[in-house]
């Protein structure tokens, strides 16, 4: 049940660093289980934080997460394909409306500065952005300071980096030419190749400013450490978004067979490694105590099983999917005197209720209408019992279909969409097949419920339809 208390907002603003890592399981992580990988700094962030179990991204892919993460808003709310459907590719405009009370947003006018490094993937300008000119509207007007990263997915087009407006060390001479339509490649000579390897997509041009695959961890724990060390004196918010571990799975060489699974897993001893490295710069600049640190994923893994090592542990499923492997992640919170070492939270969260807990970190109020999906965690954060907290949850598969939990129940409305990217075409007229599941017995969802508790099945879909028609999930009182 909710409950009516509230957290206060402390004394003294912290820094905070949302760190959100890419196609991570909840299983590969070693404070989560894992013992083929190795992950001692996040470890070590679990040990001296607090670790959820029960935490999920709002989708089981990447834009719609990073939607929701930075809004507070359920993404499939928009008509936007990208939002309410699969990812948006790097022609995509700016999807978050201009003016929209956003997490950066928050914090700027709380006095922060802020920044967000690493990959964007929610679009650039007001229609198709032309790499070779000025990019805005962008990660800027919608409360970032500063932006250094990908315009979309390392194995997208175009492969440059953006700072800011523009992209970094474009040759004019060499413009940037790139289209996600075959036809048009074919007729302008585009060609899926592009920083030495086949890419989602056609480009040419653009060779001076494209990245190095093996190189961009690197990068973007260089552009991360530069913008906290000019910070050190104020309070900042940064949005760190790594590549890893995303295809093409492409470690630097130095974290080459270091797992011996292969190439994904080393990639998270890379992510390791950047978090260990934002970790001893936030120490050695005496910012480590003043610092709120999130960690997370933007969805499940892609896979199930490498070599017995198992990306979302227990959990069916994996990226784009419904099931339980598809959207539940890691999250992890450290906060050195506030929020209690070794700690864990069986909770329901989700990444959209960043929003709201940034405002109430920070002592604003929401506008009306702001994050309307997104809870406030800082009464979770302290350690404090009673509060507010999340009843259910909607989730969205890579197609844009939903599912809904609410405590250990999961209601899935047909099983044959289940399967995110995976799942076959539907015939004209044919049935759906929902289901039940029971998570608190059954956690790899194989036995039904649907016939069994059939009180507890319409309980979901009333919630889940209540959520679809609401303008808001979020209560009042928050």
């Amino acid at each position: 049940m909710i409950s009516s208390a509230h957290a206060e907002t402390p004394a003294a603003l912290p820094n905070v660093i949302v760190i959100l890592s890419d196609d991570v399981g909840w299983g590969d992580l070693g404070c989560y289980g894992a013992t083929k990988t190795k992950t001692p700094n996040l470890d070590a962030l679990a040990k001296e934080g607090l670790r959820f179990t029960d935490a999920h991204a709002s989708a089981a892919v990447c834009t719609p997460t990073r939607y929701s993460m930075l809004t507070g808003e359920y993404s499939w709310r928009k008509t936007t394909v990208g939002l309410n459907k699969g990812v948006a590719n790097a022609d995509s405009p700016l999807l978050i409306p201009v003016g929209s009370t956003t997490l950066p947003s928050i914090m700027k006018k709380a006095g922060y500065r802020t920044a967000a490094i690493g990959k964007w993937h929610l679009g650039f300008g007001t229609t198709t952005p032309d790499y070779n000119k000025d990019l805005a509207p962008g990660p800027l007007e919608i409360g970032f300071d500063e932006f250094f990263g990908l315009p979309a997915t390392n194995d997208r087009v175009p492969t440059v980096f953006v700072r800011d407006h523009c992209v970094v060390g474009l040759d004019p001479a060499d413009p940037i030419r790139y289209t996600f339509d075959p036809k048009i490649a074919a007729a302008d000579g585009m060609k899926k190749y592009a920083a030495g390897r086949d890419r989602i997509g056609f480009m040419s041009g653009g060779k001076a400013a494209w990245w190095k695959d093996e190189s961009i961890a690197d990068t973007f724990t260089h552009e991360v450490l530069g913008f906290i060390e000019r910070n050190k004196e104020k309070p900042f918010f940064l949005y760190f978004a790594t590549h890893d571990v995303h295809t093409p799975t492409i470690p630097n060489p130095r974290f080459v067979g270091i797992t011996g699974l292969g190439n994904r897993a080393d990639m998270l001893c890379e992510l390791d490694w950047s978090v260990g490295e934002v970790m001893k710069t936030l120490e050695r600049l005496g910012l480590s105590k003043n610092t709120l640190v999130l960690y997370s994923s933007d969805n499940g893994a892609a896979h199930t099983n490498e070599d017995s090592h198992l990306p979302n542990g227990h959990w069916r499923g994996k990226k784009s999917q419904l099931w339980e492997g598809g959207h539940r992640v890691p999250l992890i919170a450290r906060w050195p005197g506030h929020i209690a070492p070794g700690s864990t939270s069986d909770d329901l969260v989700c990444l959209v209720d960043l929003a709201a807990t940034a405002a109430a970190i920070v002592g604003q109020k929401l506008p009306d209408g702001a994050a309307p999906d997104s809870f406030n965690l800082l009464p979770t954060l302290l350690g404090q019992p009673e509060h507010l907290k999340r009843d259910s949850l909607v989730v969205m598969s890579g197609n844009g279909d939903l599912a809904i939990r609410q405590g250990g129940w999961k209601y899935i409305p047909d099983l044959d969409l289940v399967d995110g990217w995976q799942s076959g075409a539907k015939k004209p007229n044919q049935a759906a097949k929902p289901a039940l599941y029971d998570l608190s017995t059954d956690k790899g969802e194989t036995k039904n419920l649907l016939q069994e508790k059939p009180e507890i099945a319409k309980r979901m879909v009333d919630l889940l339809e209540k959520a679809q028609y609401a303008k808001s999930t979020r209560p009042l009182q928050q």
